[in-house]
This record gives structure tokens, C-alpha cells and sequence, in this order.
């Protein structure tokens, strides 16, 4: 077996992750002639769009050799409005490029994927790019780097910059406070003046660097070469290889689907244990009813995909025209389940409408594949009004998804005002009840249904409290299922959200009632029950922290309370004030861009998604009506008290 890692480029937009790419998959021979960025021929940057744009929509996947090793590059979006593509990546890597631009330093998203990486425990090294910058000041960016994302770095190299740039490893013997400073072990050693061999001491630097107590630092300027066979060197010495047990039976794990230019489906998987072979059947998510026959294996060698009847784990295999699957699907055997990295969510909504009516089933395909390629899109649809809606995390996202739309599938289409995605909570604790032959239900069943708010948070719990010995599963999962997607709808429009919903009552008829009697009744008990309650809304908030030169901490405190917003913590740092604190994201959603502006450049505004809280302003519907299978019905319900 080969020596495989699966590495993640990182980097805030502009920090050139792009061109590092290019430039290590040249020097090891995966391409025989660099692209540019700028002239859309890398080999990464492969979608026409982000050839015009510049700059990577998408997350890739490709690979080189080096020496003995199998190296699987991720290069993923520098954008914000892209995080998502970003967050899917994370549980495939073993390893991480942390990309910084030498001049521009630490930026907001530096700060957000760093945070990540850390807080998953991903071994990464620093790379300090474009060296070649005018005004590139090293000491200062080191001290930036220790004050705004760890104190652990190890500077590797030693940087000239004036005339010719030339980049030099320091000798291994100047790391050794480092490293004692972070093994206690090899720490009380030294005091007791134990020889310590230089092995020692590097073996012990390296399993720092994997368990993210040690972050090393290169340099370089990968547009022209420099620092690029260093970093190999730090890569294939500093960072893990994937771990695995031959024994193992398969899994692997679905993190990206895309489209090629036939607009046929291509599903990457890592391969996280065993291994994987052409004309075998795998289990999806662990269900036996759920499988499927692996028709074709690909490969990403070398730049290149390539046909193999047999993939291994730690490595990354290709399927083609899987129609089944999606992303975050387990396959095969192995009892496995991925962490939760999800560190952003859309909170942003807008409608679609295409420039001609005639359209509109082919702009609905191509937005469920959109939606299959990145489930945050999420696809909302009104089939009485005839609008549709896409979740989405902003504007560069919408003129991303414009384009695409008419690059692919020669769709022109116009965006409405994006909105903020509100959700809904019950009131209080109510009850829904409509009984078997009572007019004007048409369904041969009855459903009585417990709805209890929950704490913040908690997301929708399912109960059911009718015995499985009288009411078969069949009949209770499709009173769950319907649950489940009537939810997503409340009384005005949004998804509720943070509330228990108990199946206390069911009876059938025996042998006319179906699943199906179940499934249709179940959402309006829900609206019955709904409609005693009430609902409050909840709006979406986001954590912060703001940067700013004490003489604008006056402004940024002002500012915040006009958004609503609550300060929690205020620390001083010589001339710099740190504010933390939570503000509603409606308000918020351009305030980076404002400190930027008023601090020509100086400021910092840092956020996450923190969760949903009560919103306390004047009501809001959302755009999509809230609808049901059949609307007289519905009417006649609400005329009977039902």
C-alpha cells in the first residue's frame, strides 16, 4: 500500500492558494507547463467561469507524486460567499495548506478557516506567499500571525528579501526550545541532563505538528518557484499520512458532487477504510434496503482522471452516473459517522425567474442539480404563485449562480432583494386531533398530534407514543415523514424550528386505509394544532468579533447598538480594541465592508453563524407561501373548527 495524504490549500481570497497548486503539481512533473490564474489555465480553476472570474467557485481535487507518496491536493474557494464548498472539504483532509499573503497578512477568512482547522484538529502548516510583494515586512507579519491566530508557529526558514529573494532552513538545533516548550516528557529530560539526540527532537516536533501543538511556518513565492521544493519537503515530512487498517472492511465517504461538460454526475469519495472494487454492491448509510452496484472506479492521478478497477483506502475515488447518491452519504460496511463541521449557514433567501415562462421546468432541473452539488442552495417552490427561491450566502454567490445558469444550461433568469431566512416557534403547548369519518376528512385514519416548544436550539423531535403492536412502522414513518415536511413550513411561510411533536393518536381501517391515508391527513392536524398555539418568529444571529484602532471604538460600539446587536466582552491591546459580543445577522450582513471603509482598511469584523433567537420586530411573511396538497380541502378544515 502507498503512502497516501490528502492535503487542503486554504487561504483568504487573493493569497494566490490557486497558483501554489499549479506550481507544486509542476515541480513533481503531475503537468508539464504552469497555467496562470489570470489567463483561466490552471489546472484547477477548470469551470469557463472560473476562468473569466479569476478565481476558484468550486473546490478541486487533484494529485501528484512525490517521492514515495501520493499527495490528493484540495484547492478550495478564498471567497465567503463559497465557505460551504470550503466546510465539505475539511473531513477529508489529513493535512492542511494555510496560505498568507505576505503584504495584505491575516485577513477575516484567514481567521475563520484557521479557527476551523484548529478546532478539528487538522495539522497545518503556514505559508507565507508572494514574498516578492513591495512593502513585505516579516517581523510585523510574524507578530500578526502570533496575536491573531496562534502563539505555536515554528518559523522554519530564514527570509532575505533585499535584491534577490533567498529563502534558507534553519538549522534544526534552533527549534529545540520549541519543541521543549510543548513536550513535557522530552522537557523533564533536559533538566535532568539526559542526552537528547537530534532524532529525538524532530520526532517529537513532528507529532506536535499532528496533534496541532506546533504549527510550522515556510516561505515562499509560488508565481515564480521560490520555496516551492521546501515546502514538499515540509509537507511530506510534517504532515500525516492517512491512517488505515488493511483489514478493514470498505466505506467510504460522498464530501463534493459535481457536473462534467455532458452535464453527467461525478460523485468524489474518500475511501476511509478497505477498499473498493468495479461490479461490487455497497450499503448506503448503513441500509441493507439501500445499495448499489459500483459500475465504474476513477482516479485522480496526476492531474488527470483515470479508469481503475480497485481503490484503497485514504484514497480518493471517482464515480460516474450515480444518481442515488449525495453529498455526506456513508458507503459500505464500516460503522462510521462524520462530524458535524458545519460553522456557516445560508441565512440569506431570493427568488429565480427566468427571462421567458416557458422555461420554468427546465430552470427548476437546473436548480435541484445546483441544490445536489451544494445542499445549503436549497430549492423552495410555489407552485401557486410560480416562484421559486434559493437559499444562498450573498451576492457573489447570486452572480455566480447567474452565470452558471446560462453557461450550462442557456437560461437567462433575474434575481429578486435577497431576504433574511426566518424560522418559527410554537407559542405553547397545544394539540391537533381530526377523527376518521368525520366531515370533511377523506382519509381512512386518524391522527391526533402534541406539539411543545422547545429551549433554542434544539431542532424538531419526533415521538410517537402509538404502540408499533396496533399502528405497523409503515404507517408510523409516513406520519413522521409528513411531520418532518410540513415543518418546513409554519403559519407564515418560514420553517419551524425548536418544538417536540408527539403522535399520540392513530386509528386505521382495516384493509382500506394505506400509509399514504397517514401521510396526507398528518399536515393539516399539524396546522390545526399550529393555529391553537401560535408561532414566534426567530431570526438568524451572528457571533462577532471586531478589530478596530481605539480612536474608531466609539463608532464600531455605536454602530453596534444601532444593529441591535449586544457587546459582551471589550479588551484593549496597546492601540487596538477587541469587541465580542452577538448581533442579529439581518443588520449585520455588509458591516466587514463598512469597517473597512471607515477604518480605511485597519478594522476587522469577524463573524459566525451563533444559531437563531427570538425576533422581536414587526412581522414578517416569508416569500413563499405556505401551501398544502390541496388547498379546498384545507379550507373546508378550517370552516369545520378542524
Amino acid at each position: 500500500m502507498k503512502k497516501i495524504k490528502n492535503i487542503g490549500i486554504l487561504a483568504h481570497v487573493d493569497a494566490g492558494k490557486t497558483t501554489l497548486t499549479e506550481r507544486l503539481l509542476y515541480n513533481c512533473g503531475a503537468i508539464l507547463k504552469l497555467g496562470k490564474v489570470d489567463d483561466g489555465t490552471t489546472t484547477t480553476d477548470s469551470m469557463e467561469l472560473e476562468k473569466k472570474r479569476g478565481i476558484t467557485i468550486k473546490s478541486t481535487t487533484t494529485s501528484f507524486y512525490y517521492k514515495d507518496c501520493k499527495i490528493n491536493i484540495l484547492d478550495t474557494p478564498g471567497h465567503m460567499d463559497f465557505i460551504a464548498e470550503v466546510e465539505r472539504s475539511f473531513f477529508v483532509l489529513d493535512g492542511a495548506i494555510l496560505v498568507i499573503s505576505a503584504k495584505e497578512g491575516i485577513q477575516s477568512q484567514t481567521r475563520v478557516i484557521f479557527h476551523m482547522l484548529k478546532k478539528l484538529n487538522i495539522p497545518t502548516i503556514l505559508f507565507v506567499n508572494k514574498l516578492d510583494r513591495l512593502g513585505v515586512d516579516l517581523n510585523q507579519l510574524y507578530d500578526e500571525i502570533k496575536e491573531l491566530l496562534t502563539d505555536d508557529i515554528a518559523i522554519m526558514q530564514k527570509a532575505t528579501l533585499e535584491n534577490n529573494i533567498e529563502i534558507k532552513d534553519i538549522e534544526e538545533n534552533e527549534l529545540y526550545d520549541i519543541i521543549l516548550n510543548k513536550d513535557d516528557d522530552l522537557l523533564e529530560k533536559y533538566i535532568s541532563d539526559v542526552n537528547i539526540d537530534n532524532d529525538e527532537y524532530i520526532n517529537s516536533l513532528i507529532k506536535q505538528v499532528h496533534n496541532c501543538k506546533i504549527f510550522p511556518l515556510f516561505h515562499g513565492v509560488s508565481s515564480l518557484g521560490i520555496g516551492i521544493d521546501q515546502l514538499l519537503n515540509g509537507i511530506l515530512k510534517y504532515l500525516p499520512c492517512f491512517k488505515f487498517n488493511e483489514n478493514d472492511l470498505f466505506s467510504g465517504y460522498i464530501y463534493k458532487i459535481t457536473r462534467d461538460e455532458k452535464l453527467l454526475k461525478e460523485c468524489y469519495m474518500k475511501v476511509l477504510s478497505g477498499n473498493i472494487k468495479v461490479r461490487e454492491c455497497v450499503k448506503i448509510n448503513n441500509d441493507p434496503e439501500k445499495q448499489i452496484k459500483i459500475k465504474n472506479l476513477h482516479s485522480v492521478e496526476n492531474g488527470k482522471v483515470y479508469p481503475k478497477d480497485e481503490i484503497a483506502a485514504g484514497d480518493v475515488a471517482v464515480l460516474y452516473n450515480t444518481p442515488e447518491l449525495k453529498i455526506g452519504d456513508i458507503l459500505g460496511d464500516y460503522g462510521f459517522n462524520p462530524p458535524n463541521i458545519n460553522f456557516n449557514k445560508a441565512m440569506l433567501k431570493t427568488s429565480v425567474t427566468p427571462a421567458n415562462k416557458e422555461d420554468r421546468p427546465k430552470l427548476i432541473n437546473a436548480l435541484m442539480d445546483f441544490s445536489e452539488e451544494d445542499p445549503f442552495l436549497h430549492l423552495n417552490i410555489s407552485n401557486s404563485l410560480e416562484e421559486m427561491t434559493i437559499d444562498i450566502f450573498g451576492k457573489v454567490q447570486i452572480e455566480i449562480v447567474k452565470d452558471l445558469l446560462f453557461e450550462r444550461y442557456g437560461l437567462n433568469v433575474s434575481f429578486g432583494p435577497l431576504k433574511t431566512i426566518y424560522k418559527e416557534r410554537p407559542n405553547k403547548i397545544s394539540e391537533g386531533i381530526i377523527h376518521m369519518g368525520d366531515f370533511p376528512n377523506p382519509y381512512y385514519g386518524s391522527i391526533g398530534l402534541k406539539i411543545e416548544p422547545l429551549p433554542l436550539g434544539s431542532g424538531l423531535i419526533f415521538n410517537s407514543e402509538v404502540s408499533l403492536g396496533y399502528l405497523s412502522p409503515s404507517f408510523q414513518n409516513a406520519v413522521k415523514e409528513s411531520v418532518i415536511n410540513a415543518c418546513k413550513q409554519g403559519l407564515y411561510g418560514w420553517e419551524v424550528t425548536d418544538l417536540k411533536v408527539t403522535f399520540y393518536h392513530g386509528v386505521y381501517s382495516s384493509p382500506v386505509s394505506t400509509p399514504s391515508d397517514f401521510r396526507h391527513l398528518t399536515p393539516y392536524v399539524l396546522d390545526q394544532a399550529l393555529r391553537k398555539c401560535g408561532t414566534e418568529l426567530l431570526e438568524p444571529f451572528l457571533d462577532f468579533e471586531i478589530e478596530v484602532p481605539a480612536i474608531y471604538s466609539s463608532k464600531a460600539i455605536f454602530d453596534i447598538g444601532q444593529k441591535r446587536g449586544i457587546i459582551d466582552k471589550m479588551n484593549f491591546n496597546d492601540d487596538v480594541v477587541f469587541l465580542n459580543g452577538k448581533v442579529p445577522a439581518d443588520t449585520s450582513m455588509d458591516y466587514g465592508n463598512e469597517i473597512i471603509s471607515y477604518t480605511e482598511g485597519k478594522g476587522v469584523f469577524y463573524s459566525k453563524f451563533s444559531g437563531y433567537d427570538i425576533y422581536k420586530g414587526e412581522l414578517i411573511m416569508s416569500p413563499i407561501k405556505k401551501e398544502f396538497e390541496n388547498e379546498q380541502l384545507h379550507f373546508m378544515f378550517l370552516k369545520a373548527g378542524m
